[in-house]
């Protein structure tokens, strides 16, 4: 019912005098897409573009698309400078705009319902933009309208320093790191031992002997390392004096009571923690324990 009432006005108008009211929606067609072919507004070094150009409703050209490329995150700021119509503009008349993200949802806008309605200097800055294709969208709002128009955008990079960081919240505590001894305490006289050989395949038909329980074997080792912790003495243990020494042995001192444990071994040491000892009594054993499987 619209359409018919805006025709009968058109041709009274017609009939009377009057400026024609345009009944066509103001594009070239009505399958119009100028969204998917706007103008770029290419960034120079200063991050800066402009664009000028007319609008005219009667002459299907109400709109205009533009296509600015974020490099990086940050802000744009857009000022649109308008010329009205030559005629004496009335309270109804405003060129309107609105800034599309790159999924085409609206970030910001200026049209009658806004409080910079009827201005003829518009300006809107839009923060922590992240890169991507923006558009921008001029349309005119009402059959009759005519402008003329500058829009200026500036796009300025967000700085390291803005950004907000929660450093070091997240960072784990880096474990207490093995002690090194300061020089090599293997032996002068040291020598790896050889690989065991592999063992040679049964004949056929030959019935698998039972595996001899391996002797329980000792090995000295030399301390290089002492401290206080709690409840005892930690003691490090130099592998390169104790050939095969691993996690899981057990260590014994001279005139202490008791097996213990060593662990945490590197290329270098392992550790023990002789529980129930004082300082005195891991130096009283002579510098040495004895480990076993």
């Amino acid at each position: 019912m619209r359409w018919i009432v805006l025709v009968l006005f058109a041709v009274a108008a017609g009939a009377c005098g009057g400026p024609k009211v345009p009944v066509h929606n103001g594009y070239k067609s009505e399958k119009a897409k100028p969204w998917k072919k706007p103008k770029s507004l290419a960034l120079d070094d200063k991050g800066e573009a402009k664009a000028d150009g007319e609008l005219s409703y009667a002459d299907m050209r109400r709109a205009k698309w533009y296509a600015v490329d974020l490099p990086s995150t940050g802000e744009l700021s857009i000022k649109l400078e308008i010329t009205p119509p030559g005629e004496a503009v009335n309270d109804e008349f405003d060129l309107a705009y609105e800034v599309l993200d790159p999924g085409f949802r609206v970030i910001g806008k200026s049209d009658l319902e806004d409080e910079d309605a009827h201005e003829v200097q518009k300006a809107k800055t839009l923060l922590d933009l992240s890169p991507g294709r923006y558009l921008i969208h001029l349309y005119l709002q009402g059959r009759m309208d005519t402008a003329e128009y500058v829009v200026r955008v500036a796009f300025k990079a967000t700085k390291p320093a803005d950004i907000k960081s929660d450093f070091p919240a997240q960072v784990e505590f880096v474990p207490p790191l093995p002690m090194v001894a300061l020089n090599d305490d293997t032996p002068a006289k040291y020598k790896p031992q050889p690989p065991r050989p592999p063992r040679p395949p049964r004949p056929p038909g030959d019935p698998k002997k039972p595996d001899k329980p391996e002797k329980k074997e000792t090995v000295s080792a030399r301390i290089v390392g002492m401290s206080i912790v709690t409840g005892g003495v930690q003691i490090l243990v130099g592998r390169g004096t104790a050939s095969g020494a691993s996690n899981g042995m057990k260590a014994s001192l001279k005139g202490i009571s008791g097996a213990f444990e060593i662990g945490s071994c590197s290329e270098t040491t392992c550790r023990a923690t002789i529980t129930g000892a004082t300082a005195d009594q891991v130096k009283a054993a002579g510098g040495s324990v004895v480990l076993t499987p």
